[in-house]
């Protein structure tokens, strides 16, 4: 049975929207439909894997040894840390590393994920506990080292989420809406905010406004030669999935 605090639920609020990450402009829209939901299906599953071995890992003592602050925390720093290792770093569960690892959680998550400090307090101790699991498990080869590292780099990973230089537009605006008392859940009042904030933000940066309305429209992608799928071998001849390769 799972414990109260590692049930599979929605996404957290918190975490930016992945929308356009894999957009190509101009590209023919079947295509990009036919791409959009091969990615999907891959990240579904990254999802769900990673879903079991947090499911199996809530059940140990060193789950249990975690405060209940980082139980509660749990299961939105695995699955957050998923997503973004495969959608900014490339890379799937069993091939986790300490290098892609160490840029995910000093860069890309604190640029991403909005918190006010708990997720950030909570991430390196939970995902130390859960590496270990990993490691013991045999699950994924570079566990045990991503379990030490993460704790030796815990007060970098607070210390970058905390700065602002770090922040995207994204997260500028949820955090500006948190700090101004505005409950993010509550869509009516963060349209609201989204609205007045755009238009400051348009306001005191005329050249912002100007990539975002003038940008020209490009010219329609036209391929040359059949389509090549994201998981098929990379037409350059590297023995590679072309997602891995010349796709990327």
């Amino acid at each position: 049975m799972l414990t109260p605090e590692f049930k599979k639920k929605e996404m957290d609020v918190r975490l930016e929207p992945l929308e356009g990450i894999l957009e190509i402009p101009g590209e023919d829209e079947e295509d990009w439909s036919e791409d959009g939901e091969e990615y999907e299906d891959e990240i579904d599953q990254i999802l769900q894997r990673v879903y079991d071995w947090g499911a199996e890992w809530s059940k140990t003592p060193a789950f249990e040894a975690l405060t209940q602050e980082q139980k509660e925390e749990s299961e939105f720093i695995v699955q957050s840390f998923s997503e973004y290792m495969y959608n900014y770093h490339d890379v799937e569960p069993e091939e986790w590393n300490v290098s892609d690892m160490e840029r995910c959680c000093l860069e890309t998550l604190p640029t991403k994920v909005s918190s006010e400090g708990t997720y950030f307090r909570c991430l390196s101790p939970v995902l130390a506990s859960f590496f270990a699991f990993l490691g013991d498990t045999v699950q994924v080869k570079n566990a045990y080292k991503m379990s030490k590292r993460i704790v030796a780099i815990d007060k970098d990973i607070v210390a970058a989420s905390n700065n602002p230089r770090n922040w995207g537009i994204a997260k500028s605006m949820v955090m500006s809406a948190i700090q101004g008392g505005v409950d993010v859940e509550d869509s009516e009042a963060m349209g609201a905010f989204m609205g007045s904030y755009t238009a400051q933000l348009m306001n005191d940066s005329p050249s912002l406004s100007s990539q975002v309305y003038d940008t020209p429209r490009q010219e329609t992608y036209k391929r040359e030669g059949p389509k090549v799928g994201r998981n098929d071998a990379c037409p350059c001849g590297s023995g590679k999935k072309y997602k891995k390769c010349c796709g990327k």
